[in-house]
């Protein structure tokens, strides 16, 4: 394992700062809500349908003031995506919310669907949106397999769907919207990586890409345990002390304002504030999200419960992109 400040310096490199404080300045990754609630029941998501109510899309107003204050930023800003705990395309204003984002110069605006409500006239609207990336969540190649994984739509809707936003693009000459076609492998799938990633890429152009991801545990709250600092499953977990990127990078912003910890704290059980409350700048630099900062650059991450075994950014599970 690297030493912890090896990791620092590799998290300063990946968010171009000459040391890990430059990250004081504002999140270089912002990801909120644009839909809160979800229309299908994936097996390896916890805030399925039947599950997750969710709390419908996210005001205008605040939508508004978040795009104000991220105005500010827009030379700093890597990327802003509009897809949290939710299925973004159930916002009838995504169209208008993406070109809101470009229009104040932010570079890099995408979000991940499950392409369920992707119909022809929401294809047009969002190729001239100035959308910079759509990722399409398609997790088999076969009926079976895939309505296993993506249990509540028929394939055939969602695969039809896809092909004809590529076939759309093509008839935009000025379009710049890149494809991402994404893989969750998991049990229920692991057989059709191959076949899976044969299809897509001749699918769709060199410039866009077709990637797969083992699943993670969502910060191991998936286990079911309640207290993971006392739990014993978690007592070899607790040498895993090397920082996560996440605190450094990353902005998450819920349908109601609340900021969480990360995207893997579904449960929010750490929060920073509320953009309802205070400006974002005074939430990347509270001295709660401070803390969290401190104990990852000190060796400490398991001093948060939910840091405890987290994975999410290790090896093991990385995204293999197949057409790079």
């Amino acid at each position: 394992m690297l030493n912890l400040q090896k990791q620092l310096d590799l998290i300063s490199k990946e968010l171009s700062v000459k040391d890990i404080d430059g990250i004081d300045y504002f999140a270089r990754y912002v990801e909120m809500d644009a839909y809160d609630g979800c229309n299908l029941d994936c097996i390896m998501c916890p805030l399925g349908k039947s599950i997750y109510k969710g709390g419908g899309p996210i005001p205008q107003k605040l939508f508004k003031k978040i795009v104000d204050e991220l105005a500010e930023y827009s030379d700093w800003i890597y990327q802003v995506c509009l897809s949290r705990n939710g299925e973004p395309l159930l916002n009838k204003n995504i169209a208008s919310m993406i070109k809101q984002l470009k229009d104040v110069g932010i570079k890099r605006v995408n979000f991940s669907t499950n392409a369920t409500a992707l119909t022809e006239k929401k294809a047009h609207e969002l190729l001239e949106s100035g959308l910079d990336e759509i990722r399409f969540s398609i997790d088999g190649v076969t009926k079976e397999t895939f309505e296993k994984v993506r249990q509540g739509v028929e394939y055939e809707r969602v695969l039809k769907n896809c092909l004809k936003f590529i076939e759309i693009r093509e008839k935009y000459k000025d379009a710049k919207t890149q494809v991402q076609i994404r893989f969750v492998e998991q049990k229920a799938n692991s057989h059709e990586v191959q076949i899976w990633k044969n299809f897509w890429l001749t699918k769709v152009r060199k410039t866009d890409v077709v990637a797969s991801k083992k699943m993670h545990s969502w910060s191991n709250e998936l286990d079911g345990l309640k207290n993971k600092s006392t739990d014993p499953k978690f007592v070899s977990d607790r040498s895993n002390i090397h920082p996560c990127i996440s605190p450094f990078s990353s902005l998450e912003i819920l349908y109601d304002g609340t900021v969480p910890l990360c995207g893997s704290d579904y449960l929010r059980t750490v929060t920073f504030g509320n953009v309802y409350k205070n400006t974002l700048k005074e939430i990347w630099n509270s001295k709660e999200f401070k803390k969290v900062r401190d104990l990852h650059k000190s060796g400490n991450r398991n001093q948060i419960d939910a840091c405890i075994g987290c994975k999410i950014w290790d090896k093991d599970i990385k995204t293999v992109h197949y057409n790079k």
